[in-house]
């Protein structure tokens, strides 16, 4: 019976040893990936506040295309760059001036719908669409803001 009984209080034991690992890694993995300054500027990327139907008349309208970023409450990646890449003077000054810029939660039913009409199957995705509506290009992952920058320079030129 003691034999049982040391078992089981050696089982407990690793048991919440491993649930306290669990929740340690769980906080450090979700802990600020960002400057808090950068997020408070304001000379990153402006994301309209709009439907993307919206989005497209501005686009046609103006003539600019657009610039989507498809994210996920739960994409860590997404969190990353729109807490580093997008704050960035650099980053706002270009997709300010040649890009009509929006944001979707594929998780919401707008952005379920653009996922499925646009085939994103992962996030974060970067969409670029024409003024007419058609796709210029489309990307998925992560990018440095170099590699995003050079990106956008070559559709822009």
């Amino acid at each position: 019976m003691r034999r049982i009984l040391s078992l089981s209080i050696a089982s407990a034991s690793a048991m919440i040893a491993l649930l306290v690992l669990t929740v340690i890694l769980f906080t450090a993995c979700n802990g600020p990936l960002y400057d808090k300054s950068l997020l408070e500027s304001k000379d990153g990327v402006h994301f309209a506040a709009s439907s993307l139907a919206e989005v497209k008349a501005i686009s046609k309208a103006e003539g600019k295309p657009v610039f989507i970023l498809a994210h996920a409450s739960y994409c860590a990646v997404c969190k990353k760059r729109l807490t580093t890449v997008f704050p960035q003077k650099e980053t706002g000054d270009l997709f300010n001036d040649k890009f009509i810029n929006a944001q979707v939660d594929i998780e919401t039913e707008e952005g379920k719908q653009i996922a499925k009409e646009y085939e994103i199957n992962s996030t974060p995705t970067l969409l670029f669409l024409a003024p007419d509506g058609k796709v210029i290009r489309k990307t998925s992952g992560f990018q440095s803001k170099e590699e995003l920058l050079a990106l956008v320079k070559g559709l822009v030129e």
